[in-house]
């Protein structure tokens, strides 16, 4: 009897059965690799749609800035990134780039958002120039915890340096970046020492051209629900001009500051100027935030410069400081530097503020 397998050499088979398994390699090895190599993961409604793979946020800013990716954008980080320490900034909609709006998320995991090693002088790690209808949101709904997204610099002596910088595209109005929204992440800045002076930030609003110079009409900004540390200034929401202030400024249950003398914030743990001319609907409202300032240390040497949690600097019309926990606001010194729980350094356009049900509190020093 003849049976019908013996019609198959068995080195067919083999054969077979080899290429079968290199085929299986091969597909493994490039998906493995494609995981590897993709961070950053961009869908859009118009333009290539992807998703597209890049290795890092600025890649996808570049891309999107070309015009590649359309309409309505998501940009999901599923890995660590490493940014380039020349950062590239996200411009507004306007050709050849076409988007209504961009959202940054994390997904599948607790991600960070490194610098490189030496991150640019007066530069951002993320940054937005003129973009509107932006919200980078550091929640990934399937993680557990809400602040899922790290945005970290490495320490640093330069000037400047910011986690995330968002910045207006001229002097005249035009070109604010516009509902924009930071929240539900960490932001660890490059502050290298504890005593350090070294000015750098967490979250700055700036115009394009130059970060110590304020934002002109950056509307409808929001910043919530972030933790902050390791920064001279934590946030730092200032503009240059009463004619184009930053109104509709909304800073509202952030973390700042640290126990930690090394991850503590140095000068002021926000600072507010140029936000409203006319008291309104739009003015800044500041609520909820737990700040801490200045050195925890007992034995630390101070700063050369007064400290705040909260400055009201100029042209704060109307603005509502209310129910912010501002504690540990310390300064260690007999150089007669100031340290203030909130200061109101302006006079100008600071006309019917309300401060109402903050908490202050500033532990004893131990007595060394």
């Amino acid at each position: 009897m003849k049976f019908i397998y013996s019609q198959f050499k068995p080195p067919t088979i083999l054969k077979w059965c080899a290429n079968l398994m290199a085929t299986a390699v091969v597909l493994l090895m490039g998906i493995s690799s494609q995981s590897a190599w993709a961070q950053v993961s961009v869908t859009a409604t118009a333009g290539i749609t992807g998703p597209t793979a890049f290795t890092t946020l600025n890649s996808a800013f570049t891309a999107i800035n070309a015009g590649v990716h359309q309409g309505v954008i998501t940009i999901a980080i599923i890995g660590n990134t490493t940014e380039p320490a020349t950062p590239v900034p996200l411009l507004r909609s306007f050709a050849p780039s076409s988007y209504t709006s961009i959202s940054i998320k994390p997904s599948g995991g607790n991600w960070t958002i490194n610098s490189a090693a030496a991150p640019t002088v007066s530069r951002g790690i993320i940054e937005l120039s003129g973009a509107d209808n932006v919200t980078i949101d550091g929640d990934d709904p399937g993680t557990s915890g809400t602040q899922n997204l790290t945005i970290q610099s490495v320490t640093s002596t330069s000037t400047g340096i910011a986690c995330v910088r968002f910045s207006s595209n001229s002097t005249t109005g035009t070109d604010g970046a516009d509902n924009n929204t930071l929240k539900n992440c960490i932001l660890i800045g490059s502050r290298s020492t504890a005593t350090s002076t070294v000015v750098n930030y967490g979250f700055v609003m700036s115009n394009a051209t130059s970060i110590t110079t304020g934002a002109y009409s950056s509307l409808n900004t929001i910043v919530e629900n972030n933790e902050i540390r390791r920064c001279y200034r934590a946030i730092y929401a200032t503009g240059s001009s009463a004619t184009y202030p930053n109104t509709g400024l909304r800073i509202r249950d952030n973390v700042i500051g640290s126990a930690t003398a090394a991850n503590n914030i140095g000068q002021v743990g926000i600072y507010l100027s140029y936000t409203s001319i006319t008291t309104g609907a739009n003015a800044a409202i500041v609520e909820r935030n737990d700040i801490r300032v200045g050195d925890v240390s007992a034995s630390g040497s101070g700063y050369s410069a007064s400290i705040s949690g909260i400055e009201v600097n100029t042209v704060n019309a109307g603005a509502l400081i209310s129910r912010n926990n501002i504690h540990d606001i310390m300064q260690p010194t007999t150089a007669g530097w100031g340290a203030f729980g909130i200061l109101i350094s302006g006079s100008t356009n600071c006309n019917d503020i309300e401060i109402s049900n903050n908490f202050i509190n500033n532990r004893p020093l131990a007595k060394v």
